[in-house]
């Protein structure tokens, strides 16, 4: 009796272990990289308001995944990992990147929080900031393929400033 008891508890491990097998990432997903449309000392900064206007910042997520990808979904998270905005991207509005298997992602963000998705990545433009950042932001991502999705978080810490000037 024990025997049929632990064959029957094994029997959906080794099923789950053969669907993670067939749907699992082909390893070759990577971040590999997040930058802005506004920069501070070149580092990439987020902008509430850009001249007094609310224009918004384009952030640019560099990305390598092979195979086909459905879509991807575009996480803002705050300091303490809470999702504060999100969208998704289908797969063929990704941006051809530098080598093959490379992608750019961009997408802009205003100060209500949205995301829109964009056809063409900005050049960055340098601006100044007043007072300190009112919050920090990473952009974390899901890419999803037909059979797996696999999650890649943003080590970049984008810091937020309610005013910035060209």
């Amino acid at each position: 009796m024990k025997k049929v008891i632990l064959a029957a508890l094994a029997t959906p491990v080794i099923l789950a272990s053969c669907g993670t097998a067939l749907g699992g990432s082909d390893g070759s997903e990577k971040l590999l990289s997040v930058t802005t449309s506004h920069t501070v000392s070149g580092a990439p900064v987020l902008c509430d308001s850009v001249n007094g206007a609310n224009s918004g910042t384009q952030i640019v997520i560099g990305l390598a995944a092979g195979g086909t990808i459905q879509n991807v979904k575009v996480n803002l998270t705050d300091a303490a990992g809470k999702v504060v905005s999100t969208t998704d991207v289908a797969g063929n509005y990704l941006l051809k990147g530098d080598k093959d298997g490379e992608f750019k992602l961009p997408v802009t963000r205003i100060a209500s929080g949205a995301l829109t998705v964009n056809t063409a990545v900005t050049a960055p433009a340098a601006v100044t900031v007043s007072g300190s950042s009112v919050a920090t932001l990473k952009a974390d991502i899901v890419i999803n393929r037909s059979r797996s999705s696999v999650k890649l978080a943003s080590t970049v810490a984008l810091p937020v400033y309610a005013t910035c000037t060209k």
